[in-house]
């Protein structure tokens, strides 16, 4: 590599990627990989690649690799712990804040914290050592509207720098839980947050404080903008503030069908426009000087939109290109890229896991390396000189994240790649003119003209975006593809960087080195294991040599079987049965050994949030699901029932299984959670009672243990009448129990039908209503599961926990542990808690 300093930037920013995402239990594997090369150093010898002038710089690069390694590996131990505080006195500096219409946001630096009127329900924690633990902490804060859809109390009054007071809820976000799930605790801690608080009746001023510049700035903006529709422009200040809080839901969807829904997101595209117009601007200006201005008008545009982290991130790494023009290309231009990727991870590790910091750093990348090589394209000749580098541009950066993005969203946005192109001009042209107006928006008269403009400029996009949202296959959600198509994919850009020539060339020699290697060793290695093992000697003589490699070569090709008959992938098959957590509600994932899969229910869906959408299709493509054999929905509360039209919708499912509760199937419930055109006569669906038997594969299968008959008048007649199954596998079983109360409980006892179980699916999400003891007391499983979220129910009850604390079993709750998988094999049960590093076994 022409430039030492890229290659150290990218050996530290590489090991912290491995630190970063090789799992806990591989750090040993990858430190002793390290000191095999480390080792082989010591003994390095001319002829062995490059030669002895290179062996300091690999020795400072395997070096800058390993403190990437261990910096990026020890990251996540800087992530604050799991809290949850109600009920707390908190006194702070307000340091954001912005009215909105069903509720306000804003970050508060908390200075006081009084814990001893709430509860705190992290155990082995002391109120007072967690009040000296928030002071210094920067938190989220939200306010919601009351019933008349106002903010209450004095809180419509607040600004940024007041010193308030005020009671509220606090909470520090637990890891992952589900593969895939949105890591809110990281989102946070890269942002530079410890969580979020939620207030609760109305805030006391401690004393008033002066809102900063560019607060008054954009709050000016918005009063100008009050003139106009507010759907209109709420889009137009998310796109020159990446403040998304007042855009309709609708918009935002139909952006993000298009590809286009990160210039709501003040980021890399936002800052990639703001410096086209201030080059095109300084146009007659020396070089140096157009330099010195973009990275100022870089810098102002960072401090407008309030100095969040991804406008920072991109910022950075903006100015880091625009230093490396005072170079002399490329090369100048890469090292300063690396050297501000390497610098930012320094300055917080975790970035390096943060998808924005990947996206813009990859992107930028793009349009560095990629973006001139685009440009040398026949086809981009008849393109004008004003929009040929731009184009480029675009194109690389989207070459370049592609699969970060399919990883990530498990969502490919084909009119996205179309859209990206032409309309993202559109939309910087709305960006560049309205920021213009913001400029002059002290007076209503200059800043009207250019509000306009961007509102015109708008509409015409909003109409093509509708066009283009409307297109068959406009996106796709797509299964993971894997790390092969990684390799693929990024080796092919790197044969384009490269070039084929020196890669092939490269390649051959390798090979021809390899080849050498073998015909010098090979025959002495099968010399050997004839005179020990076999009890021939083998002669090196022409034909003791032919024998010899013939020899190596037959024992190559039994250990190459061997390998392939002891590999992971040919390892015993488990059946699996996954709780997903899908928060309160239900959503059930068997996996058979033969890879088939059946669906039990989705997860809530309201106006606001929809499980099937946002937890459970992610999470099935991100494990591989491709195909649903069936999907089964237990009965029609939304909590259940909700999430299954955004799965069937996308994975191809060969029947739908319901409870044959007669004419409730008709309800509005149940036609309001159907999938669209799915009604009791479809011959895609099927009703299932008492009796019923679901084969599944390798010997595993499902009995449906009720409904037996219909329900009515109970305590809640949906939840009665729900589907009840036991899986069966290999003498083992799970009981899933859907919401069945007492009712359904006895009205299955009934029928002599044997409830023994070895793992127990709670019903109702733990509630008191199905704690029927006589009942419970007839069953002896080895572990009890809890699907449960944030509720108002109280669920899990008390009385419920402390039923099966009493009996000494264990109870593994999806609200605490995460998705939790449960592994059914000839050894025995295992059960994988999400938020877990130890398994337990039970036998």
């Amino acid at each position: 590599m022409k430039d030492p300093w890229i290659g150290r930037s990218a050996a530290l920013l590489s090991g912290g990627l491995c630190g970063a995402f090789l799992a806990e239990q591989l750090w040993i594997w990858g430190l002793g990989v390290l000191v095999l090369l480390g080792i082989r150093l010591l003994f390095w010898r001319p002829r062995d690649f490059f030669g002895k002038v290179y062996r300091p710089e690999i020795l400072l690069l395997c070096a800058s690799f390993l403190l990437g390694f261990m910096y990026g590996a020890l990251a996540e131990r800087t992530l604050p712990e799991p809290v949850t505080l109600d009920n707390v006195e908190i006194a702070g500096v307000l340091k954001d804040w912005n009215l909105g219409v069903d509720k306000s946001l804003g970050t508060l630096l908390v200075e006081d914290a009084d814990t001893s009127v709430g509860e705190v329900s992290k155990t082995g924690y002391n109120p007072k050592d967690l009040e000296h633990e928030l002071a210094g902490q920067t938190y989220r804060l939200t306010v919601y509207a009351n019933k008349l859809g106002q903010v209450p109390g004095e809180w419509k009054d607040v600004q940024p720098g007041d010193h308030i007071q005020f009671q509220g809820r606090l909470e520090r976000p637990k890891s992952v839980g589900t593969p895939g799930a949105f890591d809110l605790r990281l989102y946070n801690s890269v942002r530079g947050l410890s969580g979020s608080l939620t207030a609760k009746g109305d805030v006391k001023f401690l004393s008033v404080g002066t809102p900063s510049l560019t607060w008054k700035i954009h709050q000016n903006v918005r009063s100008r903008l009050e003139a106009w529709d507010p759907e209109e422009t709420g889009v137009l200040e998310g796109i020159f503030f990446g403040d998304s809080s007042r855009i309709p839901d609708e918009i935002q969807e139909r952006y993000k069908v298009t590809g286009v829904l990160h210039v709501f997101a003040a980021s890399g595209s936002n800052v990639a426009f703001v410096l086209g117009l201030v080059w095109m601007v300084l146009c007659f200006m020396p070089k140096q000087i157009r330099i010195i201005g973009s990275i100022l008008a870089l810098l102002l545009y960072a401090a407008l939109c309030g100095g969040n982290a991804p406008i920072v991130r991109a910022t950075v790494l903006g100015v880091a290109l625009l230093l490396g023009r005072f170079g002399r290309g490329r090369v100048a231009a890469l090292r300063w890229l690396f050297l501000a990727g390497a610098g930012l991870f320094i300055l917080n590790p975790l970035i390096i896991r943060d998808l924005g910091f990947q996206l813009s750093f990859t992107a930028a990348w793009g349009m560095v390396v990629l973006a001139p090589r685009i440009l040398r394209k026949a086809s981009l000749e008849r393109v004008p000189t004003l929009l040929r580098y731009p184009l480029a541009s675009t194109i690389a950066a989207q070459v370049a994240t592609l699969p970060l993005l399919i990883a990530a969203f498990h969502r490919l946005s084909l009119i996205g790649l179309v859209a990206n192109v032409f309309i993202l001009f559109v939309l910087g042209s709305v960006l560049e003119v309205g920021l213009i107006g913001v400029i002059v928006s002290f007076s209503w008269w200059l800043c009207a003209p250019f509000f306009q403009v961007s509102l015109w400029l708008l509409a015409v996009t909003n109409e093509g975006l509708k066009l283009l949202a409307g297109c068959p296959y406009a996106d796709v959600w797509i299964i993971n593809p894997g790390p092969l198509f990684w390799i693929i994919w990024y080796g092919g850009i790197g044969i384009a960087v490269w070039g084929k020539e020196r890669v092939f060339f490269l390649i051959k020699v390798k090979f021809l080195y390899l080849k050498r290697r073998l015909e010098f060793i090979a025959p002495r290695i099968a010399s050997r294991i004839g005179n020990r093992l076999l009890g021939f000697n083998a002669e090196m003589s022409q034909d003791g040599l032919f024998h010899s490699n013939r020899l190596f070569l037959r024992l190559g090709c039994v250990i190459f079987i061997i390998f392939l008959l002891w590999n992971p992938w040919n390892t015993p098959n488990d059946l699996e049965v996954d709780i997903i957590d899908v928060g309160q509600g239900d959503g059930i994932l068997i996996r058979t050994p033969e890879k088939h899969a059946v669906l039990l229910d989705a997860g809530p869906r309201n106006d606001q949030f929809d499980a099937g959408e946002r937890i459970v299709l992610p999470y099935l493509l991100q494990i591989g699901i491709h195909h649903l054999d069936a999907a089964l929905i237990t009965h029609e509360h939304q909590d259940h029932i909700g999430g299954i039209r955004a799965v069937v919708e996308n994975i191809p499912t060969d029947w739908i299984g319901v409870p044959n509760v007669g004419e409730r199937l008709e309800s509005e419930e149940w036609r309001a959670g159907l999938p669209l055109g799915l009604t009791s006569n479809s011959q895609e669906m099927k009703t299932l009672q008492t009796g019923d038997r679901i084969e599944l594969d390798s010997g595993a299968w499902l009995d449906v243990l009720g409904p037996q008959q219909v329900l009515h008048d109970t305590h809640s007649d949906p939840n009665n009448n729900s589907l009840v199954m036991k899986l069966n596998y290999l003498g083992q079983n799970v009981f899933l129990t859907a919401d069945m109360e007492q009712e359904e409980m006895e009205e299955i006892a009934a029928t002599g039908v044997d409830l023994e179980t070895d793992v127990f699916k709670e019903p109702h999400h733990g509630s008191r209503f199905s704690l029927d003891k006589p009942w419970l007391d007839g069953i002896h499983p080895r572990a009890v599961l809890i699907s449960v979220g944030k509720n108002t129910f109280g669920h899990p009850a008390p009385e419920v926990l402390q039923y099966w604390g009493d009996r000494h079993i264990p109870v593994y709750r999806t609200d605490e542990q995460g998705t939790i998988r449960v592994l059914l094999r000839e050894g025995g049960i295992e059960i994988i808690p999400g938020r877990s590093n130890a398994s337990i076994k039970n036998r």
